[in-house]
């Protein structure tokens, strides 16, 4: 009977410490084994997000354009708020390498609002160990004289990517604005459930360390007839090699 019983006990029992450290060493080690083999692995995971991510942002947008004549509001500036004539400075070097402040201006103003766009938020710098998540200021108006992030006049190949098949009229700047939590569009019962965070590959992409909020890329131009017009034209993200489309992002996932 006893036999039985410590039979039983035996056969009931769980792993011991020392045998789930084993099981969880081999599976280190296997984990090890398969990003030796594939060594942009965690590169490729990180661009096929992104690409999905842009383009789920983006839908996201046109949707809420559909339904209520707004391509959203509030969104970030990229502004620095405690110097609202510089780039927030936690935007990744290769990205902020690419961007210039814009000053808006009246007629700037008048097409932002056509498009639903009329406030702001500036990013704040001095959030210790958070680049992302709780940096967006206090509301500011767009209003003629108010700084937001653009795309350098030079940066043309950037500037051709973002366009696509969109003609262009005369003065063309290309805006940038960071889709954060204060967000028109994001919420619970809105197009966006979450302000999606990006967590990249590169070691500066990490949420910590720079702005890895995805991006809204709007067209203000002035075409040949008719007053300045403001057009959205996708969603970007802001990695360690500069902003990237989602159509860049999967260029990179095949190159990896």
């Amino acid at each position: 009977m006893n036999l039985l019983t410590n039979t039983r006990k035996q056969s009931v029992r769980g792993l011991t410490l020392i045998e789930l450290v084993v099981v969880l060493a081999i599976l280190v080690a296997l984990v090890g084994l398969v990003l030796a083999f594939f060594p942009g692995l965690v590169g490729r995971a990180s661009s096929s997000t992104s690409a999905s991510s842009a383009q789920d942002i983006a839908r996201a947008v046109q949707i809420n354009y559909t339904t209520s004549l707004s391509y959203g509001n509030n969104y970030d500036s990229l502004i620095n708020s405690a110097a609202i004539t510089t780039l927030y400075p936690k935007l990744t070097a290769g990205s902020s390498a690419q961007m210039d402040p814009y000053l808006i201006t009246t007629a700037d103003v008048t097409a932002l609002g056509r498009l639903g766009i009329t406030k702001v938020h500036n990013n704040l710098p001095t959030v210790a160990n958070d680049a992302t998540f709780n940096v967006s200021g206090p509301e500011v108006n767009l209003v003629a004289g108010v700084y937001v992030g653009s795309v350098k006049p030079l940066q043309t190949v950037l500037q051709t990517t973002l366009r696509g098949n969109v003609a262009v009229g005369s003065d063309p700047i290309y805006l940038l604005l960071g889709v954060n939590k204060p967000a028109t569009i994001v919420g619970v019962g809105k197009n966006l459930q979450e302000a999606p965070v990006r967590a990249g590959a590169a070691a500066d992409e990490s949420p910590a360390v720079s702005y890895q909020r995805y991006g809204l890329a709007f067209l203000l131009d002035t075409p040949a007839t008719g007053p300045r017009q403001a057009r959205f034209l996708g969603a970007v993200a802001f990695g360690s090699t500069g902003i990237t489309t989602a159509e860049g992002s999967l260029q990179q996932y095949y190159n990896n």
